[in-house]
């Protein structure tokens, strides 16, 4: 007696095909994100198998809603003020876009430590997963995410336990920066920090940096030449003018973002020092004004965009059930060289 042919599966399409099954998924469910030559390739296995797919297969991919969170722990005004975390979020937008699934922006009310934006995000649960922007609040809003199940990705530096993360290599992107104005001849190097509850991972990153290359130099660290900002311009003036006040100021001002330097140069401006010939400034992320301004920023460059794709591609894979390639990923940072060191 013949043995009944074995019935194709979903697995056995991918295969034929040479995709994977949650793409055969998505072609059974005609999502918009297949394209039309995957598309064909897939329905051309499916009649070559003569598969049929079960109701089990037609409704996996509804149990989703092919929305992803995006949970920003600070007001929505400050976002859409700061070219970095603009410029990460068209990256996940991109490559949501191209998956075919849209974010959900969850942002922080009047709260002192953001953690309203992942409440809001838990209650509502309409997303498939999260990709979370640094801040002091991520260590406990990432714990709640973990224990609600939801696959999440960090933008920034993550603590929690098999927590997934992306970020740009900090330490040696500030080393390198206060190597340079070592190199310059300068010793007294002022910094200008993220504020206490900021992105506390990449801001004591930085700060280490500094202090390594200053204590390759033998030079002591000196917690007086260290000021907090809030990242924004008018926090960068108001350092500036605490640090020249100093009975020995700096003749170099290291800013840990672009927007903070460039109000140094402006507090030193309004002084009548002139930047460099009197004090040298650098910076931090590479913006998109950052080399048109006056003089053209010193800074260092991180990957803004990239991580911000590559955290969605890692998400994207969690939500699927696939293993990451690595759970960290750090992404060079480059000192970009310009005129106001």
């Amino acid at each position: 007696m013949a043995r009944a042919k074995k019935r194709a599966t979903i697995k056995d399409v991918a295969a034929e095909a040479g995709v994977s099954y949650q793409t055969v998924s998505r072609v059974i469910n005609d999502h918009p994100s297949v394209t039309d030559k995957t598309r064909t390739k897939v329905q051309e296995a499916i009649e070559t198998l003569g598969f049929r797919p079960s109701l089990a297969a037609r409704s996996l991919p509804q149990r989703r809603s092919f929305i992803i969170g995006l949970i920003v722990p600070y007001e929505a005004d400050y976002l859409f003020r700061d070219p970095n975390l603009i410029a990460q979020i068209s990256g996940i937008d991109a490559e949501a876009n191209a998956q075919g699934y849209n974010l959900l922006l969850s942002t922080a009310g009047q709260s002192d430590n953001g953690l309203d934006a992942y409440e809001r995000f838990i209650r509502n649960q309409v997303a498939d997963g999260a990709i979370v922007v640094e801040t002091a609040s991520l260590q406990e809003g990432n714990a709640r995410l973990a224990r609600q199940g939801y696959p999440y990705v960090s933008i920034g530096y993550d603590t929690t336990a098999n927590a997934c993360s992306v970020h740009c290599n900090d330490y040696e992107g500030a080393r390198e920066a206060t190597l340079h104005l070592l190199q310059k001849g300068h010793r007294r190097i002022g910094v200008i920090n993220g504020p206490p509850l900021g992105a506390i991972g990449s801001m004591q990153e930085r700060l280490n940096g500094y202090q390594r290359a200053l204590a390759d130099a033998n030079i002591p660290f000196d917690a007086n030449l260290v000021y907090d900002g809030d990242y924004t311009r008018p926090s960068g003036q108001t350092a500036t003018q605490h640090l020249m006040a100093l009975a020995d100021p700096p003749t170099a001002i290291f800013a840990f973002n672009d927007r903070m330097a460039m109000g140094a140069v402006r507090a030193l401006d309004e002084a009548g020092r002139r930047v460099p010939e009197d004090v040298a400034v650098v910076g931090f992320d590479d913006i998109t004004t950052a080399g048109d301004f006056n003089p053209a920023l010193t800074t260092v460059r991180q990957p803004a965009k990239l991580m911000g794709q590559i955290a969605a591609q890692m998400l994207f894979k969690l939500i699927d059930g696939q293993s990451v390639d690595s759970q960290e990923r750090v992404l060079p940072a480059e000192l970009v060289l310009r005129k106001s060191s």
